[in-house]
């Protein structure tokens, strides 16, 4: 490309010049002078392709500095351009996020109401009580809890176990023949929820050294006196520390 600009300059340059120096030779002018002439007309258009490309060339040169300099200029420029674009899409992310706060803020304060209102409703909204069944007691005829049970100790009432068991009559206080020989440990239930025995310390002091029994529901009695209540029982505490060691495998835990 860089060759045909050269040579259309080349052309164009040589052909006024040529035009100046090779007039028209009179037709009377002799060969020698024609000769003459013609290699002074090559001379000069030999000169002129030789300005010539120089100018083109300088003229190239010149236009690929304007060409270098237009693309840093547009670098440049394109480079302010996303700087900007930077800024303002910063301005607009700040902008967002301040938004979504107050956006969350809004939300935060609208669930709280609503949860308000929620418990207002609630509160305002008679629920009936379902019928349980609940058993009949009251201060004046308490239930019993079983931790209080597992708390209670057993006297014996050191008769012969042999006498069938006879609750006594209502008492004023503890007969001073009765001994106390043992402490309820724990209730053993059935899968129906029915009592069914109790396990028994046997001896030991605090509960070390006891020796853990099995008894029968009908072994220990329920006996209050006064404000005391207690299990008694006509089996002595040989008799029941002569029992078996109590199996923990036998019941679940």
């Amino acid at each position: 490309m860089k060759s045909l600009v050269i040579a259309a300059t080349a052309l164009a340059l040589v052909a006024p010049a040529y035009a100046q120096v090779a007039p028209p030779t009179p037709p009377a002018q002799s060969a020698e002078q024609a000769a003459d002439t013609a290699k002074t007309a090559a001379e000069s258009a030999e000169q002129a392709a030789d300005t010539a490309a120089d100018q083109a060339g300088a003229a190239a040169e010149q236009a690929a500095d304007e060409a270098a300099n237009a693309a840093d200029n547009a670098a440049d420029a394109a480079a302010t351009a996303a700087d900007d674009a930077a800024n303002a899409a910063q301005g607009m992310g700040d902008a967002a996020a301040e938004n979504a706060a107050d956006a969350a803020d809004s939300a935060e304060d609208a669930a709280s109401q609503a949860a308000d209102a929620a418990a207002d409703a609630a509160e305002q909204t008679p629920v009936t009580p379902p019928d349980v069944n609940p058993p009949m007691i009251s201060e004046a005829d308490p239930g019993l809890l079983g931790s209080w049970i597992t708390s209670r100790r057993i006297f014996t009432t050191n008769e012969p176990s042999s006498i069938e068991w006879n609750q006594p009559a209502e008492l004023d206080e503890r007969p001073a023949e009765w001994q106390d020989i043992a402490k309820v440990n724990d209730i053993v239930l059935d899968d129906s929820g029915q009592v069914v025995g109790y396990i028994a310390d046997i001896g030991g002091f605090l509960g070390i050294g006891a020796k853990k029994v099995l008894l029968g529901v009908d072994a220990i009695h329920m006996t209050a006196v006064g404000n005391d209540t207690f299990f008694a029982t006509n089996y002595t505490k040989e008799e029941l520390k002569a029992l078996p060691d109590f199996d923990e495998k036998t019941v679940r835990k």
